[in-house]
């Protein structure tokens, strides 16, 4: 099943996408791009929360979701570019990260505090270098992320939030 499709079918009433990375550090960026990009998408709500998620849980709350979708360049032995979903309990396998907080530990308490669904969508990093730029293949898996999670929105709530 693809992502798009897979999407799809977890998505549920309000959806709250989480970008998090450093976006000097090239391909970290990842999570940043995507939610820079869906600021304006309609039926969602975007943060980029940068390198520092935990700074955000509140707005994350606010914003009542039924779904939360994390955003985040992670490690997984795959070529660069590579997006995998990873459920809140494989999380704890993709830990030290670059950020303060893992995110086994940021996605338990989301979703205990919010009673939403928690998923991340990993992107695999070519380079993470200070001042590095983005990757043309991480830049091309931000692009695709971004559209799919459109794509799949539009197909579980008609274009409009539930």
């Amino acid at each position: 099943m693809s992502l798009e499709e897979t999407l799809g079918l977890r998505l549920r009433g309000r959806v709250t996408v989480v970008g998090i990375g450093n976006p000097l550090r090239g391909d970290d960026a990842a999570g940043c791009l995507v939610a820079r990009s869906l600021r304006s998408a309609p039926g969602l709500e975007a943060i980029e929360a940068e390198e520092v998620p935990e700074n955000h849980l509140g707005a994350v709350a606010a914003s009542r979701p039924d779904t939360i979708v994390l955003v985040d360049a992670v490690d997984l032995g795959a070529a660069p570019g590579s997006l995998a979903l990873v459920e809140t309990a494989e999380l704890a396998r993709f830990t030290p990260t670059t950020h303060r907080v893992p995110l086994d530990l940021l996605a338990t308490w989301l979703g205990r505090e919010t009673g939403a669904e928690v998923l991340l969508v990993a992107v695999q990093p070519r380079r993470i270098g200070w001042g590095e730029p983005v990757s043309p293949e991480v830049g091309e898996a931000a692009r695709l992320v971004a559209a799919t999670l459109n794509r799949a929105l539009e197909n579980h709530a008609g274009g409009s939030p539930c």
